[in-house]
């Protein structure tokens, strides 16, 4: 998810494509895509943002938030497609329909809040039917994106697990 050591080449050479190929396969993405384009012209001009981050990297956050809020069909969509391409190599080149979008909100994320420092920020996320991974020192991978909240959420129910999550 890190995107380690080739960000710029990507960003320059293939995902602009390759966002366009993914648009014209899935309409859908295309869908989401044009709508989160028209709130992000919206919101962007009132916002401070790091010099590098562009205009698809906020479309791309601004469909995610969007389309998380309403828990729409892309959202699931998306995140299942995330869980099923990380379980593999050939899983994310051959079966992973979103890699632009994914590409552009990792992006975002990481221009918006540099983890170089530790995880001292605590949000909380409802979830239900999570699995996880776990790393060594105690670090767990979730194997999809979710919304997190700064103001801890009323009790989850017996259905939903409330996460206490560490980030930057």
């Amino acid at each position: 998810d890190e995107y380690l050591k080739c960000t710029d080449r990507m960003e320059i050479k293939y995902v602009p494509q390759l966002l366009k190929e993914e648009k014209a396969s899935l309409q859908l993405l295309e869908d989401v895509w044009e709508n989160a384009k028209a709130k992000w012209e919206t919101r962007k001009t009132r916002l401070f943002l790091p010099a590098a981050f562009k205009d698809n990297h906020g479309i791309a956050l601004m469909a995610y938030i969007s389309e998380a809020q309403e828990q729409t069909s892309f959202y699931h969509l998306f995140n299942e497609a995330v869980k099923m391409a990380g379980q593999s190599r050939k899983d994310y080149v051959y079966g992973f329909q979103f890699k632009a979008f994914h590409f552009y909100l990792t992006k975002a994320l990481q221009l918006l809040r540099s983890c170089e420092k530790s995880y001292k920020n605590v949000v909380y996320s409802i979830s239900q039917n999570t699995s996880f991974t776990f790393g060594g020192l105690n670090q767990a991978r979730l194997g999809h994106f979710t919304l997190a909240y700064s103001a801890k959420p009323q009790a989850a129910t017996h259905q939903h697990i409330l996460l206490t999550i560490r980030t930057c």
